[in-house]
């Protein structure tokens, strides 16, 4: 290791612990709190850095360090806004202290992903502090992104700037078990809207009833999906009614109902079909039981893959070799900010971070300390192996 295991999980750990005690719940998010945390660790660093400043105390962060190529650079992406985190009351200890019980930090955004964070930090302290000694092969971009929970303001903010359009190969630190992330879930999130006729329920046929025409179109959208398809990572696609909204009284047969789907579409799958599929379904009720029907978008991000044997992930099997480390593939259901920027900007990729990603949103959320250390020696490794080819 670059310093030794104690002294670097000393130093992850007051950095995380700093991390979690400045709240970035999203929303309001606050992200810019972050920033300026994540700014202070580099005072007396001759490094260039970019602030975006998406109003009300929400920004993003790049940092560069230039490298003997800057035609070709590569970029760490983290973000640094979390969820909320629901019954504080139920938690074992308080969601925004970052106490540590054995190798375990607990608090919002351990996992997802201010471990991540934590060490995207101190992998560029590290090139700064021996920036004498060492040259990065390669130029660096170090991407701190707000509202990655909802909207993915930062990321999209930073790719209309043009700041990482040039960049060749993309890391997400994302929290992975350290294992290599080849592939994620897409997201599409549909808001459905069903106006019928409301009636006396002891004559339901004087009425339309918005309900089963809801029940009825989530039917058949279910139906038009393919479930069968199956990504070994990944497994198969998903649907699920996450929110429904109807009716007003027992007697009453409802006139209105809304309800919300959340589709997880494997790669293959592609969510543009999807909507369009839900089109037909919609247009083919209001034809068939003469109802108004309103589909809106809230959310759209594509599905993503990389095939195991691309020649940016054999880096990360040499790496992994060097280091005596096991390596394993897995698939990330949830999305990323790659979803955001890899269909335009078409690189390879691979969601690579610390902490547990099945931990993500959940209560008592935690992170071991020592994945942190660890993931700097990889990210460090990842930076220097090209200096060998």
């Amino acid at each position: 290791m670059f310093r030794s295991d104690l002294e670097l999980r000393e130093e992850a750990c007051k950095i995380l612990k700093k991390l979690i005690r400045t709240k970035s719940v999203n929303t309001p998010g606050d992200e810019m709190d972050v920033v300026k945390l994540i700014l202070s660790y580099f005072e007396g660093y001759d490094v260039k850095y970019t602030i975006l400043d998406h109003g009300n105390n929400r920004g993003s962060l790049i940092l560069e360090i230039p490298g003997e190529d800057n035609s070709s650079p590569v970029a760490f992406i983290g973000h640094i806004d979390t969820v909320p985190i629901g019954d504080e009351g139920a938690w074992k200890y308080p969601p925004f202290q970052g106490v540590v019980e054995g190798d375990y930090m607990y608090g919002r955004g351990t996992s997802d992903m201010k471990g991540g964070v934590c060490a995207m930090i101190l992998t560029a302290k590290y090139l700064l502090q021996n920036k004498n000694k060492i040259l990065p092969p390669r130029k660096i971009y170090f991407c701190f992104t707000a509202d990655e929970e909802k909207d993915g303001m930062g990321i999209m903010a930073i790719k209309k700037a043009g700041i990482i359009n040039d960049v060749k190969e993309i890391i997400i630190a994302e929290p992975s078990c350290l294992k290599l992330g080849i592939c994620e879930k897409g997201a599409l999130w549909l808001n459905i809207k069903v106006r019928g006729k409301e009636a006396h329920a002891s004559m339901p046929h004087l009425g339309i009833n918005a309900i089963e025409i809801m029940v009825e179109f989530i039917k058949r959208l279910k139906e038009s999906i393919d479930m069968d398809s199956f990504n070994k990572y990944l497994g198969h696609s998903t649907v699920a009614v996450t929110k429904i909204e109807g009716g007003v009284k027992t007697n009453i047969i409802p006139a209105f109902a809304e309800a919300s789907v959340d589709i997880r579409a494997i790669p293959g799958i592609i969510n543009q079909e999807v909507l369009e599929k839900a089109e037909e379904i919609a247009k083919s009720l209001i034809k068939e039981k003469d109802v108004s029907i309103e589909l809106e978008v809230e959310n759209n991000r594509p599905a993503l893959e990389i095939e195991e044997e691309h020649e940016f992930l054999n880096k990360f099997k040499d790496i992994y070799s060097n280091l005596n480390y096991k390596l394993d593939y897995k698939g990330i259901n949830f999305y990323t900010d790659a979803s955001q920027i890899i269909p335009d900007l078409d690189m390879p990729f691979v969601i690579l971070g610390p902490g547990d990603d099945s931990l993500a949103h959940q209560r008592n959320e935690r992170i071991e300390i020592s994945t942190i250390p660890k993931a700097v020696e990889i990210y460090i490794n990842y930076i220097m192996y090209h200096a060998k080819k």
